[in-house]
């Protein structure tokens, strides 16, 4: 019998992001203080946040770190079968292991224990070029138990505060990458991920029907030196995006303002940049982009609903440079 021959397969959505800090408490207080994130589940001591109407999440894992970060991103997938996601991985080259290192996958059944299934909830996790994790779940994933991760609690935690964003969605993750080039190879023999635009020479790729994607930098150049593969940030898609009245909240709320800037220089600080042609942006350079950073120095973006990572103001055109390869720019930022 010949062996089945896979196609990309068609992402329905970032499921989540999660990353570890070093104090959760107060990372938790910090998050439902500016997002109004209701907790919907837990895994172990772990917390599961719910974003807009969900099952999008983003999670804090529950131990302290001296190495916070993010840990992984998920996407998810219609009519999740992980059984017959691992033979396509197989097919493709990648082998299973107890972790998973880059090209290699891992299975976890998460347990009662972790707040999954009693006869464990599958998880199945990929580690790409640079060792960067990737989860793959079902649509009704949300991060609770079940055989699908889709039980939640029936009465949400709700946050203390309406928090000072309205969050719609996880708009977008951006990865820092050490080769540009195999990075988008990799993620495009698994996945059905079309570059629909660049920002600069960096592809910016299509996740599912909507404005979200996942953004490849390589790190390259000057601005890139001693910069490790990573995570560098996700995005979070509100209502009302105004980054004047953003800002003053953030800084009513503690955080320092720096106004434009190119980069934090430290935590608690929020700034916005503008992207211009040469990085995809607007030609009047009104194509603002706006980032904080937490207690360790995490950096979350905030946009527009409407958002896709094109030009325009809002960023919501699509379609730029699409016939390019992919090149380093060099800048270590986008």
């Amino acid at each position: 019998m010949s062996e089945k021959n896979y196609k990309p397969v068609p992402v329905f959505s970032i499921n989540h992001a999660s990353m570890r800090v070093s104090n959760p408490k107060i990372m938790v207080e910090w998050l439902q203080g500016i997002f109004g994130f209701p907790i919907v589940a837990r895994q172990g001591d772990s917390v599961v946040f719910r974003i807009g109407d969900g099952p999008q999440y983003f999670s804090i894992l529950g131990e302290p770190t001296d190495k916070p970060g993010y840990t992984h991103f998920g996407f998810s997938v219609e009519n999740f079968d992980p059984n017959d996601f691992i033979q396509r991985l197989k097919s493709l080259g990648y082998e299973q292991s107890n972790y998973p290192d880059a090209g290699k996958f891992t299975l976890r059944n998460r347990g009662a224990d972790k707040g999954g299934a009693a006869e464990g909830t599958p998880e199945l996790f990929i580690g790409d070029p640079d060792g960067l994790i990737v989860q793959i779940q079902d649509a009704k994933y949300a991060g609770g138990g079940g055989l699908l991760g889709d039980i939640t609690y029936a009465v949400p935690e709700e946050a203390p505060t309406k928090g000072l964003v309205d969050t719609i969605e996880l708009n977008h993750c951006t990865l820092g990458v050490s080769n540009g080039a195999e990075s988008l190879k990799f993620y495009q023999s698994i996945f059905d991920l079309p570059v629909d635009t660049y920002q600069g020479p960096t592809p910016v790729l299509r996740v599912g029907t909507g404005n979200a994607s996942l953004v490849l930098y390589e790190l390259s150049g000057p601005e890139a030196k001693g910069v490790s593969p990573r995570i560098d940030h996700t995005c979070f898609a509100v209502k009302d995006f105004d980054v004047n009245r953003i800002e003053k909240d953030l800084g009513e709320f503690g955080m320092n303002v720096l106004g434009q800037a190119w980069r934090a220089t430290g935590s608690l600080q929020t700034y916005y940049t503008q992207r211009m042609p040469d990085r995809g942006g607007d030609a009047s350079g009104d194509t603002k982009e706006l980032y904080l950073t937490d207690f360790d120095n995490n950096v979350i973006q905030l946009q527009d609903i409407r958002y896709a990572g094109g030009c325009g103001a809002l960023g919501d055109v699509r379609g730029t440079g699409v016939d390019k390869p992919f090149e380093p720019c060099g800048c270590g930022m986008h």
